[in-house]
């Protein structure tokens, strides 16, 4: 394969220096999970790397045009537009650009106390992980390099590494992320979750949940649980209670009161409800939050 000596157009990087790393490696606020070097590469034909120490830090490389690969050990995986991995710190690796499609790829290198946690909340599983494209993310990203590149302003840092756990989590598949470019019109669990808000006074079932959301209850409930992670009615619970819980600190009703405003016509039903729920009763709840 040929290598590429030079950069790529369009390219943007930065690496920390070693006294910066230094500093950030013991900062209180950077420490647990920092920044050392970042960028991006567009197009970047006959782009390889191998390693056979492996390196210091996690790198992240998340493809959103053309085609690449890694390896990771004995294994080698193919990567596409729309996937990302994570190569772990110190183990072999090697990555490179598909020689026909080369990949456009965002690319991160972190490490810190709380960094490995993030190999196993994203992946699981060895290999690429598939993700929709998101504009915050990319914004993020280029909120996060343009600090980094301000190096020397201790803030900056801080800044740039605070918001690294952010963008790291918007990788994962899992955390409910509506769409923004569409109304909750469009979005059938964003419509259905405006629905419950405007409605914690009353009693849905599924299936009336279902018929906002125009689907079948079997559809809607997977949806919703792929989505949210939780079941329609038990986020509705949810919702119920902690609509309570601002009744409780800010009103002067009394619980059987604030039962009738979520939809509980009996009070002792609500009370089991909230303490199942939020873990204290809500009288409990309520002296904890006024004194």
């Amino acid at each position: 394969m040929i290598k590429k000596q030079e950069g790529f157009t369009g390219q943007r990087s930065a690496s920390l220096p070693v006294d910066v790393l230094t500093q950030m490696a013991t900062h209180p606020l950077c420490e647990s999970l920092y920044i050392t070097d970042i960028g991006y590469y567009p197009k970047a034909a006959f782009h390889d790397r191998e390693r056979r120490s492996g390196c210091p830090q996690h790198i992240l490389i998340y493809c959103v045009q053309g085609e690449g690969w890694c390896r990771t050990g004995a294994s080698k995986y193919a990567i596409t537009a729309n996937q990302f991995c994570i190569l772990p710190a110190h183990v072999s690796h090697a990555y490179g650009a598909d020689q026909l499609n080369p990949w456009t790829i965002y690319w991160i290198h972190f490490t810190g106390t709380r960094s490995a946690h993030f190999l196993t909340f994203l992946q699981q599983e060895p290999g690429p992980v598939t993700v929709l494209a998101r504009d915050e993310r990319f914004s993020l990203f280029d909120d996060i390099i343009a600090h980094v590149e301000m190096s020397f302003n201790e803030d900056s840092l801080v800044y740039a590494n605070n918001s690294l756990a952010h963008f790291l989590s918007t990788f994962k598949t899992s955390v409910y992320n509506p769409d923004r470019d569409a109304s909750a019109s469009q979005d059938p669990v964003s419509r259905t979750i405006a629905y419950m808000k405007q409605h914690l006074s009353q009693s849905l079932t599924l299936d009336e949940l279902a018929g906002v959301a125009n689907m079948s209850a079997s559809h809607y409930s997977a949806l919703f649980r792929q989505k949210v992670q939780s079941a329609p009615i038990n986020f509705f619970t949810y919702l119920k209670m902690q609509k309570a819980c601002q009744l409780l600190k800010y009103s002067h009703l009394r619980i059987k009161e604030v039962a009738y405003q979520v939809g509980y016509s009996d009070p002792y039903h609500f009370s089991r409800v909230f303490t199942g729920v939020m873990g204290i009763p809500p009288r409990d709840f309520r002296r904890k939050e006024t004194t």
